[in-house]
């Protein structure tokens, strides 16, 4: 049975060549792309996926789950939109946990080539930015993957995400609503631009800059999306808080809002009397704090639900990937009891 490595060596080509002419021929110059084509039939390649596909559809399914840290709040409901699809379809899902210390090329390589051992059918790849220097790499796996809470820098990978900038803005447009002028921001730490984390920063200065709002970098603290960062960060704004007068913060993560909170209670302070805080994520854990947190919500459940059911049909419909680049799903402000309304004559 021909592969696309019998093909890659009967034209004298790389296999990443191959791949490219079979499955992105827009990306191949015509000379190429007919050596490969050539080859191919001469093999009978194309009668061999084709017997290849039949037998997917027949088969029980397996896929592979990697995430940087089972242990964050999210993954939990993530995990129950992604085993639910599973279990009606009787597939079977392999987890794998890359650290975040581990989250380079190398670390990823690493993730990727375990769960190709173990035979999984497709690939779902949790909260990792795939910058586009991933390409080669990605295409050496030869396996479906497909990205949830973030996406690949040159849409090249199907992702399942929220809009990050416009839940942004429309999380600074909430307080804005609700009288508050003077917003600061506890943001992740400054990596890649188009990581989740980095957008929703653009978001809220896209929204400050919008509705013509006071701002300085004072206005922003920084940490790594956890608890203690968020409580760090709030320190920290809290420190300039005479001189800036923030009457409300929004976190880009509910464990950071969280933390927040927890910081300007042991200050002495009243959230949402004297600060008010808007998270993101819509954790469940928003619900047990005292205030409850306003959020902007992420349908986790969905996000993975939809992720399943798109490995299932690029598996069993046609073999190859029918849809690229971000698939948002729709986000939505929860209000709870962490965002008062301010008059107009207040800080």
């Amino acid at each position: 049975m021909a592969t696309i490595q019998d093909i890659a060596k009967h034209a004298g080509i790389s296999i990443a060549t191959v791949s490219r002419a079979l499955n992105k021929p827009e990306m191949v110059n015509v000379e190429t792309r007919e050596r490969v084509m050539h080859a191919a039939k001469k093999l009978n390649y194309f009668a061999n996926e084709n017997t290849k596909l039949s037998n997917v559809k027949n088969k029980k399914l397996s896929l592979g789950i990697i995430i940087p840290y089972i242990t964050a709040f999210y993954f939990g409901e993530l995990y129950s939109g992604i085993s639910k699809v599973a279990e009606e379809h009787n597939i079977d899902l392999l987890l794998y946990e890359l650290k975040s210390q581990h989250m380079s090329n190398e670390g990823i390589s690493k993730a990727l080539s375990f769960v190709k051992q173990r035979m999984v059918d497709g690939i779902i790849l949790a909260s990792c930015h795939v910058p586009g220097d991933y390409e080669d790499l990605i295409e050496q796996v030869q396996i479906p993957i497909a990205l949830v809470l973030s996406s690949h820098e040159n849409g090249k990978l199907p992702a399942f995400k929220v809009d990050d900038i416009r839940s942004s803005f429309d999380a600074v447009a909430y307080l804005v609503s609700r009288g508050h002028r003077h917003i600061g921001m506890i943001s992740a730490l400054p990596t890649e631009p188009e990581r989740s984390e980095q957008l929703r920063f653009r978001g809220y200065k896209q929204a400050i800059d919008f509705y013509n709002l006071p701002y300085s970098d004072s206005f922003v603290a920084f940490g790594d999306m956890r608890f203690d960062d968020g409580y760090v960060a709030m320190k920290q704004l809290l420190a300039n808080n005479e001189k800036i007068e923030l009457t409300a913060v929004f976190a880009a993560s509910d464990e950071m809002a969280i933390g927040a909170m927890r910081c300007i209670h042991d200050a002495g302070l009243r959230v949402p009397e004297d600060i008010s805080v808007i998270g993101y994520d819509n954790l469940s854990v928003g619900t047990m704090t005292t205030p409850t947190l306003t959020t902007i919500e992420q349908p986790f459940g969905q996000i993975g639900s939809e992720s399943v059911r798109h490995l299932m049909k690029v598996l069993t419909d046609s073999g190859q990937v029918t849809g690229k680049g971000n698939f948002y799903l729709p986000h939505k402000i929860i209000e709870r009891e962490s965002v008062s309304e301010i008059t107009l004559s207040a800080k």
